[in-house]
């Protein structure tokens, strides 16, 4: 099974039938689900998604989509990874070398850490993050 780190605004475009990017995320998540790959996510991954899904449609929806992860957590479809010193190190080089936002540098951070292709819909990431293998389905 193929490794790919998941930024937080897939898995929220996923629970927004609306969003632009609904459909391509449903069909990646999809391939989690049927267990072609493994998601590799930041533990800050999960607290981005509930709370986006807090503030865009109910708080209802964020419970269920912290419930969703988790249950991908608990099945090894998702793994998390936890904000050591060493991570938050060399975050903040690839955040002041990139010029991204600090989330975003977390996410930049474990992809090559992990030296796996990063699935994200952040424009400002794909432009500016220089050597990030980006995922192609």
């Amino acid at each position: 099974m193929k490794g790919v780190v998941v930024d937080s605004n897939v898995f929220i475009a996923s629970l927004i039938e609306n969003d632009v990017f609904y459909e391509v995320s449903i069909n990646f998540i999809e391939k989690m689900d049927k267990e072609e790959l493994t998601f590799h996510i930041s533990m800050i991954v999960p607290i981005e998604v509930s709370c986006a899904i807090a503030r865009r449609i109910g708080a209802k929806e964020a419970d269920e989509s912290e419930e969703i992860i988790h249950n991908w957590i608990k099945e090894k479809k998702v793994v998390v990874y936890k904000l050591n010193e060493k991570r938050m190190s060399e975050s903040q080089n690839y955040g002041t070398k990139y010029k991204l936002k600090g989330m975003d540098a977390i996410i930049v951070q474990l992809a090559f850490e992990l030296n796996l292709p990063l699935m994200t819909f952040d424009n400002e990431i794909i432009e500016r993050a220089k050597g990030v293998q980006f995922f192609k389905s």
